[in-house]
């Protein structure tokens, strides 16, 4: 469900806190030409709007089962951890990279005051805890399933206020199926593989040696778990609720970081340069066959409101 590189997205949060302020809005009726996952509310700016509502409806189901949820305001937390809602791509890259390696530690602007009341709680009301909020999967978190596409570890109250929200997990996992066939199209149209060829000769003329854009995240969450082992996923600041961090080398971690950084500057310039006309093109031509293919689906899924 990304295209071909997650910065974009991420750097939408200045709209979101513009969405967030005017209450949101339903797009799929108002820029059914745009792209397909701003119709959808699956851009940044929608997703962080559902996810306030996701938050609220968690709150209400753990209450009724006698617990505490503090809702966690995505927008105010996004915000924090940046320190700024409105940085433009490039920005972001210079302060940021892709934001793998770069917010290791930042713990006390993104701190979740639900750990606080788990902690709080004896281990059997904590199992409880656990299983009221997450089910059978009690990791599985909203993010994790926005960002992977598989909404199948959900479970427990987060499960219920996601369906709620978007209109069911079946839904979803199927339209984030088509989503993600939808991009092997786009990019193996051989305008965009011709595009994606000047970008890795691009890189490599900048120092970097990568044949795919996305192998710029594997690349860095290798390198980055050498250090500090592993990571929960993007925008990670520390390890897994409830896991110590362990030691790692500071230095390394630095060095790393300053490497991430350069490699996102030169990413962004790279597809500026060679991807991001070709890939507007490329894209509108198979998202409205994708539209005109899939209306009984994405009449499915529930507006962002």
């Amino acid at each position: 469900m990304r295209h071909i590189r997650p910065l974009g997205a991420v750097l939408l949060l200045g709209l979101a806190l513009a969405l967030a302020a005017c209450g949101g809005g339903n797009t799929s009726a108002n820029q059914p030409n745009g792209d397909i996952e701003d119709q959808l509310g699956f851009d940044q700016a929608g997703i962080l709007a559902r996810q306030s509502r996701v938050e609220a409806g968690i709150r209400d189901c753990m209450k009724n089962q006698g617990f505490d949820y503090v809702p966690v305001d995505p927008v105010a937390q996004r915000a924090a951890l940046f320190g700024s809602s409105r940085l433009s791509d490039l920005d972001f890259a210079k302060q940021f990279g892709y934001g793998i390696s770069t917010l290791w530690g930042h713990v006390s602007a993104t701190a979740d005051p639900n750990q606080r009341l788990r902690a709080s709680l004896s281990p059997p009301d904590r199992r409880a805890y656990d299983r009221a909020l997450g089910g059978d999967n009690p990791g599985g978190t909203f993010t994790a399933a926005v960002d992977t596409g598989d909404f199948t570890k959900l479970g427990g109250c987060t499960l219920k206020s996601t369906e709620q929200v978007f209109g069911g997990a079946q839904v979803l996992s199927q339209l984030s199926t088509k989503l993600d066939q939808l991009e092997e199209r786009i990019f193996q149209d051989q305008r965009l593989v011709r595009a994606v060829e000047k970008w890795s000769s691009c890189m490599s003329k900048a120092g970097y040696q990568y044949s795919q854009p996305e192998d710029i995240d594997t690349d860095l969450f290798k390198r980055t778990e050498r250090i500090v082992g592993p990571l929960p996923g993007q925008f990670a600041t520390g390890p897994e609720p409830g896991v110590k961090p362990p030691p790692y080398d500071h230095a390394a971690l630095a060095a790393l970081q300053r490497d991430e950084v350069s490699i996102a500057v030169s990413d962004y310039d790279c597809e500026q340069k060679n991807i991001t006309k070709v890939e507007e093109v490329v894209r509108t031509h198979y998202q409205n066959q994708f539209r005109q293919d899939n209306q009984s689906l994405i009449s499915q899924v529930k507006p962002v409101r």
